[in-house]
């Protein structure tokens, strides 16, 4: 009788083995963060079959822009211009996913590819994705129209409460430059490496913040400030709603690297307001 039970027992060891070991390699939970943490993509999956429309709002004027009257005649920048854009994404398979965006600055079309290559589990110590793609600057009288982009992201979640990002970015013809009434590339190549984070509040509330660094090939002449962004991402239901503080208007990729906006260097004391909202559907 013990011989007949110790085959048993052998291959229940076995399978036991083995579902722990699939359970070391099961994909953590992540973040309730969505395609994007304020400007910077996550490494985050969407669903396969699932497609996300999304509205970015960036307004103008600076907080701190202008005599105390002024400030408090506008409404705080509230009735400046902005700059607003629309995406659209869809998940062609859970590790593979397309995206359009599109903004009034510069008329600018974005096309990007996003793959996920590992995921966060017991046994694997961060997220890797690889997104690709290209801006398209469609306004006149603009010179060095298209640019493409590629971008690493590596992301870790620490006690399913907080998340750190990095995304080295490697960009051509970049940021803008400014003469007379003519717009054309400040870079002919251009590489950062932005940071993300995340804390999570609660279930559908998190902190999230992001910093991108001075750009080391910014022309000596050309004093400018890191980039940041600090908001607070609700999610309710397919929802994901941002309001978010930041010192540039930035949203493209060709954009946010380069520690400029529209020409101009960026000042750590800007204030703008903004705002994302986007949904997601299907699965």
């Amino acid at each position: 009788m013990i011989s007949c039970r110790l085959p048993v027992a052998g291959c229940l060891l076995v399978v036991a083995l083995a579902a722990h070991a699939q359970d070391q390699y099961t994909p953590i939970r992540p973040l309730p963060l969505g395609d994007v943490l304020l400007n910077l993509p996550t490494s985050h999956p969407p669903p396969k079959g699932a497609w996300e429309v999304k509205f970015t709002h960036r307004f103008n004027q600076s907080l701190d822009q202008g005599t105390f009257s002024d400030r408090v005649h506008s409404l705080y920048g509230l009735d400046s211009n902005a700059d607003v854009g629309i995406g659209l994404s869809y998940a062609i398979r859970r590790d593979l996913q397309f995206s359009f965006y599109r903004s009034n600055v510069l008329d600018d079309i974005e096309l990007g590819a996003k793959y996920i290559i590992v995921q966060q589990a017991p046994a694997v110590a961060f997220s890797a994705t690889l997104r690709v793609g290209g801006d398209w600057r469609t306004e006149r009288d603009v010179t060095d129209r298209t640019s493409g982009f590629a971008q690493a992201i590596l992301s870790r979640q620490f006690a399913r409460r907080a998340e750190l990002t990095l995304v080295p970015t490697f960009v051509t013809d970049a940021g803008r430059q400014v003469s007379g009434t003519a717009q054309g590339a400040l870079f002919k190549h251009a590489f950062n490496v932005p940071v993300g984070f995340a804390v999570m509040l609660r279930e559908s509330l998190s902190v999230v913040g992001e910093i991108t660094p001075k750009n080391r090939d910014l022309p000596k002449s050309m004093h400018a400030d890191p980039a940041w962004a600090i908001g607070l991402k609700s999610v309710v239901g397919g929802h994901y709603f941002e309001i978010l503080i930041s010192n540039s208007n930035a949203t493209h990729v060709d954009q946010y690297v380069t520690s400029t906006y529209q020409g101009s260097p960026l000042n750590r004391s800007d204030f703008h307001l903004g705002f994302n909202i986007e949904r997601r559907f299907g699965r």
